[in-house]
């Protein structure tokens, strides 16, 4: 039985195989190479002990066969059909689908070999039946979403997909985060189409004395054609609509996403921050900080002893605001009392102590230019809480050195080996520290 299925399924390319000896595309050798190797996984697949990889080898030879293929059609310069081998490779897949149901990366090969070809028929067949047999697998359901978005430019088809996925997989955090990113980064496009169409931007009055004779004098718009133009269904609408009143611009749809995120998997803190860390990515969008304010307000009612909590509280006023603006050191000033205030707080001081040293070490490194004063504070303000940490026991290998690292750039090397060495009494097996005080000794 096995065997007639292989004979019927390789009796399919005997004419494929007879134009391209014809052509001389293949030498009769090769095609009897080619003959030989499909008989052989053919003869794999249809036996009953087959696996996966068996059907995944030979996809892959195909694709191998089919590049090889058109390119010496190309460099031949002879006239032959193309669609042979892509026709095989999804045949082969679609087999293989048939014969491991429940496969998800094979159905995701399969998923991305139709994408790759453009086949969009094949596309959206085998992403629905994808979906129908596994839908309580996330990544088939982010991937549906993602293709619509960036590939289909529907944000509608890719809500339904992060909608409809969410019912079977409400205590997926992978599905959750993306779902706010798929809002987040449809709504920063929105706001690149604002302004290409200088919608945000003021405008500039025309004076009679700019006139010029040559100078095309066009028609400024009124409030009727922008209401023409809301009404056009060939132009992006939503880049037309009212900031403030529109719930997909103004942040509240991306507030809804997390508080129901938040209800589905509560009490989860480090899940809220990774909202928090999404958000942040966004920081050109009005709505930003709005969100950011929301995150950590939920973070602080959830956990208020947290030190993650307690640190994006602490460090909030300072966010998006560079070194060289004039609020800084008044932002500074303000995150610093909040720092205070968080210690006599947190119930665990250590992490605490980390997330400021990395904070504040890594400014220093990124803005080699600071202001002097500030410079200043923030380097007293770093050595006062590792001393602090040390000094309550609440200390860790990357706390200490990142404290040699600042005492090196503030060049003092000897008291920076101290400090390497005291750490290293302390966490004698950290290799990290070890480096560090075998730079020191050798500088």
């Amino acid at each position: 039985m096995a065997a007639d299925k292989a004979r019927y399924y390789l009796e399919q390319s005997i004419p494929e195989l007879h134009e391209y000896e014809k052509k001389k595309v293949f030498t009769k050798d090769e095609i009897a190479a080619i003959t030989k190797k499909r008989s052989d996984f053919e003869h794999r697949i249809n036996a009953s002990g087959c696996h996966v990889v068996d059907f995944t080898r030979y996809a892959q030879y195909e694709m191998n066969l089919d590049a090889l293929c058109r390119k010496r059609i190309k460099r031949l310069g002879v006239r032959a059909r193309m669609h042979y081998g892509t026709r095989r490779i999804f045949f082969i897949l679609d087999r293989a689908t048939r014969k491991f149901p429940g496969d998800v990366p094979l159905w995701l090969q399969y998923i991305e070999f139709a994408k790759r070809e453009k086949a969009n028929g094949v596309l959206a067949k085998t992403l629905a039946s994808a979906l129908k047999l596994h839908p309580a697998k996330p990544e088939l359901w982010i991937y549906a979403a993602r293709h619509a978005v960036e590939e289909n430019l529907d944000i509608s088809e890719g809500r339904g997909h992060m909608q409809r996925g969410l019912r079977f997989c409400t205590k997926s955090k992978d599905m959750w985060r993306e779902y706010a990113k798929l809002e987040m980064v449809f709504v920063a496009k929105v706001f690149l189409r604002r302004a290409v169409l200088g919608i945000d931007q003021p405008v500039k009055k025309r004076d009679e004395g700019d006139e010029d004779e040559n100078m095309m004098i066009l028609p400024e718009v009124t409030g009727e054609d922008f209401e023409t133009a809301k009404k056009d269904k060939s132009l992006d609408t939503m880049a037309l609509e009212n900031i403030d009143t529109n719930p997909a611009l103004n942040g509240a749809l991306a507030i809804a996403i997390f508080d129901q995120a938040m209800k589905e998997i509560p009490g989860d803190v480090e899940f809220a921050g990774d909202f928090y860390g999404l958000f942040a990515q966004f920081g050109q969008l009005k709505c930003c900080r709005k969100l950011l304010e929301h995150v950590v307000k939920h973070m602080l009612n959830t956990a208020p002893k947290h030190p993650q909590a307690l640190w994006l509280n602490v460090q909030l006023p300072l966010w998006a605001v560079e070194p060289t603006n004039p609020a800084f050191p008044g932002k500074l000033s303000k995150v610093l009392a909040n720092m205070g205030a968080a210690v006599a707080e947190t119930d665990n001081r250590s992490d605490l102590y980390l997330f400021f040293a990395r904070y504040f070490t890594e400014l220093l490194k990124a803005s080699p230019n600071l202001d002097v004063g500030i410079k200043k504070v923030v380097s007293a303000s770093l050595t006062k809480y590792f001393k602090l940490a040390e000094k309550e026991d609440a200390t860790k290998p990357e706390l200490y050195a990142r404290w040699v690292d600042l005492m090196f750039r503030r060049e003092k090397k000897e008291e920076a080996l101290r400090i390497a060495q005291r750490g290293l009494e302390k966490f004698p097996e950290d290799v990290g520290l070890s480096n560090v005080e075998r730079k020191l000794k050798s500088s």
